[in-house]
């Protein structure tokens, strides 16, 4: 599974909640498949993680764990990507809704405030 199914989702996901919840659902399908377990059996979440003899779905937080590791990376060496990210576009905004940008993605995965992210980012341990 890991080789096969993780290696498409860990390569550059975009996450809020709708694809969240739809990477966790995926996730549970394949244990499920994987237990042979059927969906008319009536086995909760739980008691098919512990099966598989994990705690909580495992893809979603290793894309959240990696995604965090690559804003410190970015955050801390001085490259045009850091200066991409961090930069502003002069000029108007669209109509509509904002879109979701990287960085606001970060601040909600991390629940913190953009300038604790910014600061915890730099401490390569924390």
């Amino acid at each position: 599974m890991k080789c096969f199914v993780w290696s498409p989702f860990l390569y550059a996901s975009e996450l809020n909640k709708n694809t969240e919840k739809r990477i966790e659902a995926m996730e549970m399908w394949i244990y499920r498949r994987m237990q042979r377990i059927s969906w008319k059996e009536k086995v909760t979440n739980k008691k098919v993680l512990e099966s598989v003899g994990l705690q909580r779905s495992e893809l979603l937080l290793t894309i959240q764990r990696r995604k965090m590791k690559c804003y410190g990376h970015l955050r801390r060496h001085d490259s045009i990507q850091k200066r991409i990210l961090e930069g502003k576009i002069d000029g108007r905004r669209g109509r509509g809704r904002r879109r979701q940008t990287w960085l606001g993605n970060i601040q909600e995965t991390s629940q913190m405030k953009m300038r604790e992210v910014c600061e915890t980012a730099l401490d390569r341990r924390r």
